[in-house]
């Protein structure tokens, strides 16, 4: 019956994982193994909600902050220009370097590369917690840079990245896919990312669509913020954690 089970969610493009019996928080873990000077990559800045959690608990971490959206970009350099140990760059992650347009929502935390599914129950409910319509609540679209994350990485000399956070409602594969030379350098600890598994957007992901880049030297270690309303026709996804292989023990060690 299991195996049957499994097909069947294969078929749908659903990938059935075994989750590690773990109570700890993604943070909890994170503060098991790593010590206070981390350095931080946050993609998908949006208003600073990373940077200030990551901030909280490990208060001397270096965070590059990448955020496309112009408005939110100025946002983020007022709040955090006097802290040097916080790097804003107004760009976004993706496979290669390239203009984009972005599609724009009022709540900009969920604006992404991919067209928004005007026919989605979860975009009506958002809109009307603005108390307007979809039409409304989406505002166009705005011409971004892309880059890639190797790219970045070797114009600043980076040789280490303790957690790479990427929040890009459905752009993950492509942010991965331009860290490939990073990933290959064997250099990032852990890798914490959202995943959206329904039709929200014109794209979705599975777990094979990130872990083809992680499969090598990562080990699934945690999920959490799980939303299984499928049928209700509220958006699925959840945030998921990969640890490096070889520090995976600290976590039930320490």
């Amino acid at each position: 019956m299991k195996l049957l089970i499994k097909k069947f969610f294969n078929l749908l493009g659903f990938e059935i994982k075994k989750i590690n019996n773990t109570k700890l928080s993604f943070d909890d873990i994170y503060k098991s193994i790593f010590n206070e000077n981390i350095i931080v990559f946050d993609v998908g800045a949006n208003k600073g909600q990373s940077i200030e959690r990551f901030k909280k608990i490990f208060p001397n971490a270096t965070i590059h902050a990448f955020e496309p959206i112009y408005k939110e970009y100025e946002n983020l350099i007022k709040k955090y220009s006097i802290d040097k140990s916080i790097i804003i760059n107004n760009f976004a992650f993706g496979e290669e370097k390239y203009l984009k347009e972005i599609n724009l929502a009022k709540r900009s935390g969920i604006s992404s590369f991919n067209e928004f599914n005007k026919k989605h129950k979860w975009l009506k409910i958002r809109s009307e917690q603005y108390n307007t319509n979809i039409e409304n609540f989406l505002e166009g679209k705005e011409e971004v840079q892309v880059d890639t994350l190797d790219n970045y990485c070797f114009r600043n000399n980076i040789e280490h990245i303790d957690i790479l956070k990427i929040d890009t409602q459905g752009y993950e594969d492509l942010v991965l896919a331009g860290a490939k030379e990073t990933l290959k350098k064997d250099i990032i600890s852990a890798i914490e990312l959202e995943i959206i598994f329904d039709n929200t957007y014109s794209k979705f992901l599975t777990f094979s669509d990130i872990e083809k880049y992680l499969v090598q030297n990562f080990r699934f270690s945690g999920i959490k913020n799980y939303n299984h309303n499928l049928f209700e026709g509220i958006n699925f996804f959840a945030e998921v954690l990969y640890i490096k292989k070889n520090i995976i023990s600290k976590i039930h060690n320490n």
